[in-house]
C-alpha cells in the first residue's frame, strides 16, 4: 500500500475554498449581479431584456450556480477521504454572494485555521485568480488568523491537458468524416483590456496550454483567439474567435472545433459567445461547427483536481507521511 498523506492540523477544520464570477441562483437575482458588476449602476431595461432572454434561453438554472455547487461538494468529499480529516467547503464569488466577507465568517464560526483557495480556471491573472485571495485575505480577521494557501499555476499539470484533450478529440470525432481533414480547433480564453504587454502572464499561459493540448490532442491545425472582449474604439486582446473563423473559412477550413481553456465551468457568457455567436457565424459560412463538453463536476475533472491539491500540499509543508 502507498504511503498516506495526513495534515498537521492539530483537529482543526480544514476549509476548500472555490471561487466564482457569480452565481445567480434566481432570475430575481439577475439584476442585482449586473448592478453589482457595473459598480452599483444599474443596467437599463434593454441590457436586462438581453440578459434575462440569454439566462432563460438556457432552460436550465445557471449553470456556474449548480455546477459550482456540485464541485465544491465533490473535493470536499475527495479531500475528507483523502486526508481522513473532517474538511469544509466554500465558496468566495466577485458579483454575488457569498462575498468574501460572508465566506471569511463562515470559515471564522466553523473553527477553520487552514484554508485551501483552489480556482477551477487555469489561467492565472491579477484581476482574476489572484483577486478573490487578497480580498478574501483582507477579509479575514487579524484577531482569528487563517493560513491560506492558493493553488494556482496548474495549467500544464500533465493529468490536465490529457483530460481537455480527451474532449478535443471527443468534439473532433463528431464531425462528419468527409470535412475531418479540413477541420482548424481554435482554442479561446476571455479577452482582457489592453494589449498583450499588459497581460505577458496571461498571454504566455494561455498560449501554452493551449500548445500542450494541440500537442497531446494530436491537432493537425490549429489556432487560439480570444472571445467576450468589448468592440472598438477599446483595445482588448486579440484576434476574435469570429474573426478567427471568417478567416479559417477563407482559407479553406471546412469545420471549426472551438475548445474554451479559461472556464471549465459551464456559463452563459461562454456558452453564448461560443455556443450562440460561434455557431452561427461558422453555419452562416457553411461550416460545420462543435464545442468541446465543459468539464464540469466530471469524475476525470474531480479527481485530477484532487491530486493537484494533493501535490501542493506537500509542497507547502503541510503535510507528513505516515
Amino acid at each position: 500500500m502507498g504511503a498516506r498523506i495526513r495534515i498537521r492540523t492539530g483537529g482543526a477544520m480544514i476549509g476548500l475554498v472555490l471561487t466564482a464570477y457569480g452565481m445567480v441562483s434566481s432570475l430575481d437575482e439577475l439584476e442585482d449581479f449586473y448592478t453589482h458588476i457595473y459598480h452599483g449602476k444599474k443596467p437599463d431595461e434593454d441590457k436586462m431584456a438581453q440578459a434575462l432572454a440569454q439566462y432563460r434561453s438556457l432552460g436550465v438554472c445557471d449553470p456556474l450556480y449548480s455546477v459550482t455547487r456540485r464541485q465544491a461538494e465533490a473535493l470536499e468529499r475527495r479531500l475528507a477521504s483523502k486526508l481522513e480529516q473532517t474538511v469544509k467547503s466554500y465558496v468566495i464569488c466577485k458579483h454575488t454572494p457569498p462575498f468574501a466577507a460572508e465566506t471569511a465568517a463562515a470559515m471564522i464560526a466553523d473553527g477553520v485555521s487552514r484554508a485551501v483557495i483552489l480556482p477551477l480556471s487555469p489561467l492565472y491573472s491579477k484581476t482574476g485568480a489572484g483577486w478573490y485571495e487578497r480580498d478574501l485575505r483582507e477579509a479575514l480577521p487579524c484577531e482569528r488568523p487563517v493560513e491560506l494557501l492558493p493553488v494556482y499555476h496548474w495549467h500544464l499539470f500533465p493529468e490536465f491537458v490529457q483530460i481537455v484533450a480527451q474532449r478535443v478529440r471527443t468534439a473532433a470525432a463528431w464531425l462528419p468524416a468527409k470535412v475531418r481533414g479540413r477541420t482548424t480547433v481554435v482554442f479561446t480564453a476571455h479577452s482582457q483590456p489592453g494589449r498583450p504587454e499588459a497581460h505577458p502572464e496571461y498571454c504566455e499561459q494561455f498560449q501554452a496550454l493551449a500548445e500542450a493540448v494541440a500537442q497531446e490532442a494530436g491537432c493537425v491545425s490549429w489556432r487560439s483567439a480570444y472571445r467576450s472582449g468589448n468592440p472598438a474604439p477599446q483595445t482588448w486582446l486579440g484576434p476574435d474567435v469570429l474573426e478567427v473563423i471568417e478567416e479559417e473559412k477563407a482559407a479553406g477550413t471546412e469545420a471549426i472545433v472551438v475548445c474554451d481553456l479559461l472556464s471549465l465551468t459551464e456559463n452563459v457568457e461562454l456558452l453564448y459567445d461560443i455556443g450562440v455567436e460561434g455557431q452561427a457565424r461558422a453555419e452562416a459560412l457553411g461550416m460545420e461547427f462543435v464545442r468541446t463538453g465543459c468539464l464540469n463536476d466530471s469524475d476525470d475533472f474531480m479527481n485530477v483536481m484532487l491530486t493537484i491539491v494533493m501535490e501542493r500540499l506537500a509542497e507547502a509543508g503541510w503535510n507528513y507521511i505516515n
